[in-house]
């Protein structure tokens, strides 16, 4: 009995310790990527964000399909060959994700120059975007095999080496190199060279931290289950394809029917409310392993309790982010990016709300993987993925921005909420944090009185209730142990 409270503390705590560094350096990368937003902004304009926007779509789309899966599969195969200590398939298994990842971004390479005229000039009408697509594909192998190696660190639970390089090598060299290029003059070409650099960069030192993992392995000839393999990645890619429908669908079609500088100010807008995933995206680098670890033992009570408390951490720590762009969004979009980005608050808006219920609802796409549901997954997303291409292909020609946000939004919501249906019918898990209910009235009533203060104009009144309320806030979440601080501490036991 006190080997399986041990057992079921120490799940929780490689979960917590692990969320709780990529947390960290999450936090680090957003700050990065919010000074690099704004020195964007600042330097570009609305026009010249725009115009780097639909460029980086380019280069997501292709990197997705590039990956084959193969990120989220060797999280799932590789602690299982840690646990069984097969050196054998570990190294096969590596060798041969690395080798398919790179001859799919070969192929991707070639295919966007081929196509770079009828993509710039045809789909959104920007001859800017034609002069970026040399630089452009150089970036897809480069992304590609990163985010695998990431993924290959993940499957090590190591999260500290999957994550640094791209959580704070690659953003911070993106803004001194596009710093210095800027002397030479303004343009959204300098922009993605600096993407590309600060890529190849936490490239070498993915390699280096990976060279570290492959020599600890006794020197066996390589092994790998290509068929399992290939049959996991294949429904992940389709299901990162569909996902990509309704998390840049939104862009393209701006892209398609609106200005550069219409699809700047939403695409700035969407990029700070996905400062709301940063806490499922901790969590996403380290739960996933222990979730396949779990289910193939058998042990449905653990992988309850594990989903349970990832979920409500998950929660604790989006809540406060969601409260401030929800009541601080204006002065942020117009104080901090410029005047002209104040349009986008209404955006800003609009993509909370659709992202409330995934904060509550926890690492559902993540359960649903690593649980032998992959395939059920990458059906509901492909639906919604179609779904949201409809809604904004009829939404933004006539409402624009709001058009876009509005089936987006929506999209993301209906996924979540299928989801969490799927999984308590098909695994007997309810995914939904505890105590959401607080959470809710405490958002609204928070809101309310933030909404109160401001209307009769009691400055700095509003912003003084928010610092009270997030205070408030943090101090429920630490005395209900709701923020798994204590798991940080190696003495920490249960009783």
């Amino acid at each position: 009995m006190a080997k399986n409270i041990k057992q079921e503390n120490d799940n929780l705590a490689v979960g917590a310790k692990g969320s709780a560094i990529a947390f960290i350096l999450k936090i680090s990368s957003a700050g990065l990527g919010f000074v690099n937003q704004v020195i964007l902004a600042r330097i570009l304009g609305a026009g010249g964000v725009g115009e780097f926007l639909l460029a980086m779509t380019v280069v997501r789309i292709s990197v997705h399909i590039a990956k084959f899966g193969m990120e989220e599969t060797m999280m799932k195969f590789i602690p299982l060959y840690i646990d069984q200590r097969d050196d054998s398939r570990l190294k096969g298994t590596i060798s041969f994700s690395i080798k398919f990842c790179l001859l799919v971004s070969a192929i991707f390479m070639l295919l966007i120059l081929l196509l770079s005229k009828f993509i710039s000039v045809n789909i959104f009408h920007s001859e800017v975007l034609l002069k970026l697509m040399p630089v452009i594909v150089m970036m897809i192998p480069v992304w590609a095999v990163r985010d695998l190696i990431g993924g290959i660190l993940r499957g090590y639970k190591d999260a500290f080496r999957a994550l640094i390089p791209e959580y704070l090598i690659s953003p911070f060299f993106r803004i001194v190199i596009f710093l210095i290029l800027t002397l030479q003059g303004v343009s959204s070409l300098y922009a993605v060279i600096a993407f590309l650099a600060g890529e190849i960069l936490s490239l070498a030192v993915s390699i280096m931290f990976l060279k570290n993992v492959l020599q600890k392995l006794s020197p066996v000839k390589k092994a790998c289950d290509k068929k399992k393999v290939l049959d996991v990645a294949h429904t992940i890619v389709f299901t990162s394809m569909s996902i990509l429908l309704y998390t840049q669908a939104d862009i393209w079609i701006l892209g398609m029917f609106k200005s550069t500088e219409i699809v700047g100010i939403y695409g700035v807008a969407a990029k700070l409310v996905l400062l709301v995933y940063f806490p499922i995206m901790a969590f996403a680098a380290v739960i996933p392993s222990l979730i396949s670890v779990i289910h193939t033992s058998g042990d449905i009570k653990e992988l309850k309790r594990v989903v349970s408390e990832s979920s409500r951490w998950i929660l604790s720590l989006s809540m406060p982010i969601m409260l401030i762009l929800v009541l601080e969004g204006r002065f942020i979009l117009k104080y901090f990016y410029g005047p002209a980005f104040e349009a986008g608050y209404a955006v800003l808006l609009i993509l909370v709300l659709g992202q409330m219920i995934k904060a509550g609802a926890g690492l559902i796409g993540v359960i649903l993987q690593m649980t032998g549901e992959h395939k059920v997954y990458m059906k509901i997303n492909i639906f919604w993925g179609i779904m949201n291409i409809i809604l904004n292909i009829l939404l933004v020609p006539r409402y624009g921005m709001l058009g876009a946000a509005s089936a987006t939004a929506f999209c993301l919501s209906m996924v979540d909420i299928i989801c969490i249906f799927v999984i308590h019918k098909r695994l007997s898990v309810l995914t939904l944090a505890k105590g959401l209910k607080f959470d809710i009235i405490f958002i609204a009533m928070v809101s309310i009185f933030y909404l109160l203060i401001t209307y009769y104009k009691f400055y700095p009144g509003q912003h003084l209730l928010l610092v009270g309320a997030l205070m408030v806030y943090f101090w429920k979440a630490i005395s209900n142990h709701e923020i798994p601080w204590r798991l940080l501490i190696d003495k920490y036991k249960t009783g």
